[in-house]
């Protein structure tokens, strides 16, 4: 049975193993994670208006990328906070960006790298999930 209380985080990736480590880690954190493995099919997951806090989306993904991606799904959410994983950090810093409610990790990432990242940017500290 879903607790409506905890925080929900919708992870996407191409890569199978990465989005299944990012599941794994945010999951013992205490995060309820809903998975995609590419920007299409995240748009659809969400097009019910299902609740979500955060979204860990990769850069770098064949058809829609990530950038296209988050910018679809904030044409009706304009607050989501999304936390980018990607292994191409100049991709992030070559168009303008004022990072409201973003952040990045690179990869590869710790797990201990991830949570934080994630607490920093859903609560502006590092604590536990609801």
């Amino acid at each position: 049975m879903k607790n409506a209380a905890r925080t929900v985080l919708l992870v996407v990736d191409d890569e199978a193993q990465v989005l299944e480590l990012e599941r794994r880690i945010l999951e013992t954190a205490g995060y309820q994670v809903m998975q995609a493995s590419h920007g299409l099919e995240a748009i659809a997951r969400l097009a019910d208006g299902t609740p979500l806090d955060l979204l860990i989306a990769d850069l770098n993904m064949p058809g829609l990328d990530g950038m296209e991606m988050v910018k679809r799904i904030r044409a009706t959410r304009p607050d989501l906070k999304v936390l980018f994983v990607t292994g191409h950090v100049d991709r992030l810093m070559e168009s303008p960006r004022q990072w409201d409610h973003e952040a990045f990790v690179e990869k590869p990432f710790t797990p201990g790298s991830l949570r934080e990242a994630v607490s920093l940017l859903l609560y502006g500290t590092l604590k536990k999930p609801k």
